[in-house]
């Protein structure tokens, strides 16, 4: 709207043409009132010519568009001048505001040009109106026109004679319009028909179709004969276009996709590519080491490319998993904390459910709170709802029955490795916390290093013995995941970080918690072997990548594929099946992982 106001209106043509680039990106811009806050933190000097666009963009959204219908006359003279608001006065003359979108949409508006010499397009009834040398007739089918007489649904024929209340059928109508049509055409008229219908049926020919003259069909993948723009020349000249070099990638893409052999177009990169070693120099996570390993080719385009699927800005119907889980971790996090302070922590506060049940409640009140002033939330009765439902959750996972440890600690959602959340803790925070969050953690016999939060660690007196729980809001599964074909890395990595960071290296009960009808703990099986056996796997896929094998793995082939849209069309139906053998022939260390449970 602001753009349509910069070339509408001088009031507003001095506003910078991307202010919005300035916008928070994940700012929920659902109401007036987060408008109005966003705009007011905007800093002046980050535009042109130190125009401030505040005050104007204020008044658009918050003195004006935030007034609503009932008072739209107010809004037109406000932000409208000239011919568009001689326009909106027009429109709300001829129907009250709540039918503006249709009033507009069939307002006849003085376009300055004069009918008897320009090209008019409209119903038959209009142009047997208006003779013209030259008139094409569209749509001469038997279900388009002439067009079919019905009842009226109020007053069908045998209550009263449909004559009586339209003496001329629409039928007739459409065949006197044709005849006037065929009579005044000076020069030249053309009929024209489409041969079948958007669904692939076949149209019959309407009876008012000539059938004395010979008909030219016409394909829809012809030459254009008038090339109306620089597709439709190329078009027309296939020599011309097959000499670009879109067209030679994109047809050496297609042959590569088919045969059975790794070429560039499935991800091969020249070995030691800058990007290649700038996407593994990083800081690394349980998701994107998780991506790595299952689907090289996806992590190149998400941490080497920086591609990402957008954030949802409007109002949701529900929260997805994702989102659930989300919340469900920072209810935990605001419970365990505010138990912790208490005396005896959250191991004593844990075996008293009216403590626990009131923490819950007390951390989902603030939580929900957040969310609603922050990010886009459901109707109230499905917020409410789901806010109940994760509250639910975390009451169960904090019950589960099991000893304290000797003189425990317990943390919530505690950083390490450099993590973000460390950056915006305060230094009363860092005290309390068994590590320096912004120590780097290196995986043993690797140059990767990692870091994250840990959803919760339990901590003995003596730290000679950890705890560390990753909830899951998802469904229990089947069997007793360990690494999950590569899916399933955070008790591992979190168990690195512990005995990285805590001096005498304790011993770590690595565990996931699934806190749905089959409240589990499921701990990590033999965790120095698969620590170890993780670790190759790791090693593997880094000097894999590094040597320019981004291939598509089995993860290219999930559900949840953000970036299935790059795939070849048809991926999961045929390309993933036939580079699937190949691809683990070039990564023969990496591939036994995919079957691991």
């Amino acid at each position: 709207m602001v753009g349509l106001l910069r070339s509408q209106t001088t009031k507003f043509s001095k506003l910078p043409s991307q202010w919005w680039r300035k916008l928070p990106e994940d700012a929920p811009l659902l109401d007036a009132g987060r408008w109005k806050q966003q705009i007011a933190a905007l800093d002046p000097k980050n535009f042109p010519d130190d125009i401030d666009p505040r005050p104007q963009l204020l008044e658009i959204i918050i003195d004006a568009a935030s007034l609503g219908l009932a008072r739209a006359s107010e809004v037109g003279e406000q932000l409208l001048q000239g011919k568009a608001l001689a326009i909106w006065r027009k429109a709300l003359t001829d129907a009250p505001a709540e039918a503006l979108d249709v009033t507009l949409a069939g307002l006849r508006v003085d376009d300055g040009l004069e009918p008897a010499v320009s090209v008019v397009w409209g119903p038959a009834a209009a142009i047997a109106a208006v003779p013209r040398r030259y008139t094409w007739l569209v749509g001469l089918t038997s279900r388009s026109w002439p067009r079919r007489a019905s009842e009226d649904p109020l007053l069908p024929h045998h209550i009263i004679s449909s004559s009586r209340l339209n003496p001329l059928p629409v039928h007739q109508a459409d065949t006197r319009d044709f005849e006037t049509i065929e009579a005044m055409t000076a020069s030249e008229l053309v009929c024209s028909r489409a041969r079948r219908d958007s669904g692939g049926r076949i149209n019959g020919v309407s009876p008012l179709y000539p059938r004395d003259v010979a008909e030219a069909y016409l394909a829809q993948s012809r030459e254009p004969e008038q090339a109306a723009s620089d597709t439709d020349r190329l078009f027309a000249r296939p020599a011309e276009f097959s000499s670009l070099p879109e067209a030679r990638s994109a047809l050496s893409a297609w042959i590569d996709w088919h045969t059975d052999r790794i070429t560039a177009h499935d991800g091969r990169v020249r070995s030691n590519h800058p990007l290649l070693l700038q996407a593994l120099d990083r800081r690394q996570s349980a998701s994107s080491l998780a991506k790595l390993l299952r689907d090289p080719l996806g992590y190149l385009w998400h941490y080497g490319f920086g591609w990402s699927s957008p954030d949802e800005t409007d109002e949701p119907l529900t929260l997805n998993p994702l989102q659930f889980g989300n919340l469900l971790h920072q209810i935990l996090e605001g419970a365990i904390l505010t138990l912790e302070e208490k005396p005896g922590g959250f191991a004593a506060a844990a075996q008293n459910e009216q403590e626990l049940t009131s923490a819950i409640a007390a951390a989902a009140a603030t939580v929900a709170s957040r969310w609603e002033s922050t990010a886009p939330v459901p109707p109230p009765v499905i917020w409410r709802r789901k806010c109940q439902d994760a509250s639910e959750l975390a009451l169960t996972a904090l019950s589960a029955n099991e000893d304290p440890l000797t003189g425990q600690r317990s943390f919530a959602e505690i950083p390490f490795g450099g993590d973000s959340r460390a950056l915006k803790m305060g230094d009363n925070i860092l005290t309390t916390l068994p590590w320096d969050p912004l120590a780097p953690v290196i995986i043993p016999g690797t140059a990767i290093s990692i870091g994250g939060s840990i959803d919760r660690l339990d901590l003995s007196g003596d730290n000679s013995v950890a705890r560390v729980t990753d909830y899951k809001s998802g469904k229990f599964p089947s069997g007793v995941p360990q690494l999950k074909g590569g899916a399933e890395l955070q008790r591992c990595l979190y168990a690195y970080a512990v005995r990285s960071l805590i001096v005498g290296s304790p011993e770590v009960d690595a565990r996931l918690l699934y806190p749905g009808k089959k409240s589990a703990l499921l701990s990590l099986a033999s965790p120095n072997a698969t620590l170890a056996k993780l670790t190759a796997f790791l090693a593997a896929a880094y000097s894999a990548f590094a040597d320019g094998k981004a291939l598509p793995g089995p993860g290219a082939a999930e559900e949840f594929n953000d970036f299935a849209f790059a795939l070849p069309g048809g991926a999961k139906e045929s390309y993933l099946d036939l580079i699937r053998p190949l691809v683990a022939a070039e990564l023969s260390d990496l591939a036994p992982l995919w079957e691991e449970p």
